[in-house]
């Protein structure tokens, strides 16, 4: 699938994702991290992992540097667990768009442009965008995922 932005959406990017809904067991993926390739004209699966702590996977996301070691943006679905108590568990995959301040204004061009129609292409509801890291603090993440109803 390509994009107003001239980056490709490949088929492996949309695999990760139904990964991440369908499958089950201890090797079903928790969250799935896309970057845009080197070369700028795809978006690729950086790392699909089953890891439930979201600290690690908060490290992960927000520790990415790009070729010359700067502070990188990232794309991410991560399925979101919660409890509703008298209501009963619930799941829900939240679509995060990390940017840090420090990324330059062509790449966040490049990331903004790319953003909405990757979070289409996997027809994710919930999205938040992020520059800082209070943005995806657990209870900012868990909040935007239950619709407010699930309390830290």
């Amino acid at each position: 699938m390509s994009i107003p932005s001239g980056v490709n959406v490949p088929n492996e990017c949309i695999a990760a994702f139904k990964r991440l809904l369908y499958h089950r067991g201890t090797s079903r993926p928790t969250f799935v991290i896309y970057r845009i390739s080197e070369d700028n004209t795809s978006v690729i699966v950086e790392e699909s992992s089953s890891e439930k702590n979201y600290e690690a996977f908060l490290k992960k996301l927000t520790s990415a540097v790009d070729h010359e070691g700067n502070p990188a943006p990232r794309y991410a679905v991560y399925d979101v667990e919660y409890d509703l108590n008298d209501d009963g568990r619930r799941a829900t995959v939240i679509f995060i768009s990390w940017m840090p301040v420090e990324t330059s204004t062509r790449f966040r061009m490049l990331y903004a442009a790319t953003k909405e129609q990757l979070r289409r292409a996997l027809d994710v509801k919930v999205s938040i965008h992020a520059d800082d890291l209070l943005d995806i603090e657990w209870k900012a993440v868990l909040r935007e995922a239950s619709g407010g109803r699930a309390r830290v």
